[in-house]
């Protein structure tokens, strides 16, 4: 955050600056109502997706694939000059939408900085080639095989052979066009491919990936059924055995072009509390802000919507207000519980 941030913002600077300073100086307090706003945003372009994932709600047959239209885009750059970075990520896979390169190019306009994450199905040529047309800071794409069964098996109606020559063609066109981005992959560690970990790790390093995030815990989605499917695909990350292992490959397989990092953040406990009502909401995409991307469903909870909201008005609402008190308090609701280390127990 600070290398974006006193790396240059472009247009809105102070904008950025001035709330920067207030969050540095007041995020510690733990207060409820914040006197900054949020220097960094997830934002949902659609619910639509060409995959259908064995871990992901998407899959679900009652699930509706809705896309973000550009005008709610706008809105939510027009409230938030003082965003720094966004995320384009959500349920659905961001090519889905046909608006997806006019927010990269309307939110770099406002000097935010953009990053996405892809199951890299739909990187062709034509994407490709917007790609290196377009500012994006971090492109990631999700590997969670290295072989043509646990992938698909994984993430079902891809094509594994399609993703890895999409990603090894983007890996070529950024060396070639010295296209400044980091290029990284995500692993959603679970029981179907933990045993190949290291292979993920060899491949994505022979893909050109700068960096391999390994994500050791999966989402439920705040939803009891999902808990319960996840809770089953997940590996035990508290075991001490799996934890060497993940630290033995990553002093064997990172080296000075590839890093593999191994993603803690979201192992939280009462200790170490949910950092996202205080610093990073979830805008969906039919506009609702959603407490975080671990729950990224607004049937489960929202905060209301900016087509009917001013987003400053919704950030320090009521709502919002009790919401980072639960958490202070470490009084949680049940959608937020298998993020906290007090709530889960592995057999």
């Amino acid at each position: 955050m600070r290398k974006i941030l006193f790396g240059g913002t472009g247009n809105f600077f102070f904008t950025k600056i001035i709330n920067a300073f207030k969050y540095f100086l007041t995020r510690k307090n733990k207060l409820l109502k914040l006197k900054y706003l949020p220097l960094s945003m997830d934002i949902e372009p659609t619910t639509g997706c060409n995959f259908r994932c064995t871990m992901c709600q998407v899959s679900s047959p009652d699930f509706e694939a809705r896309n973000m239209d550009l005008k709610t885009f706008k809105t939510v750059i027009d409230q938030n000059k003082q965003l720094i970075k966004i995320k384009l990520q959500g349920m659905g896979e961001p090519f889905v939408n046909k608006h997806l390169f006019k927010m990269i190019k309307y939110a770099n306009s406002n000097g935010i900085s953009v990053e996405f994450v892809t199951n890299g199905g739909l990187l062709n040529d034509e994407n490709i080639n917007k790609i290196l047309k377009s500012e994006i800071s971090r492109i990631t794409i999700s590997i969670d095989g290295a072989t043509k069964s646990t992938f698909e098996n994984i993430r079902i109606k891809s094509n594994f052979e399609q993703v890895i020559l999409n990603a090894k063609k983007l890996s070529k066109a950024i060396k070639e066009n010295k296209y400044k981005t980091d290029f990284e992959a995500i692993c959603l560690v679970q029981k179907n491919n933990f045993d190949e970990i290291e292979k993920i790790s060899d491949l994505c390093n022979q893909i050109g990936f700068h960096t391999l995030h390994f994500q050791v815990q999966l989402t439920g989605w705040g939803k009891e059924d999902w808990e319960q499917v996840n809770y089953k695909k997940d590996i035990n990350y508290s075991d001490l055995g799996i934890q060497d292992r993940f630290k033995k490959l990553k002093t064997e397989k990172s080296n000075s072009n590839f890093k593999i990092i191994v993603l803690e953040e979201n192992l939280l406990n009462f200790s170490k509390q949910c950092s996202y009502p205080f610093e990073n909401p979830y805008l969906s995409a039919t506009g609702k802000i959603i407490p975080c991307c671990m729950i990224a469903d607004e049937n489960v909870i929202n905060f209301g919507s900016i087509k009917e909201e001013n987003f400053l008005s919704i950030w320090n609402s009521e709502k919002y207000q009790s919401f980072r008190k639960d958490i202070i308090n470490n009084s949680l609701e049940n959608y937020c519980k298998n993020c906290y280390e007090e709530f889960r127990t592995k057999s």
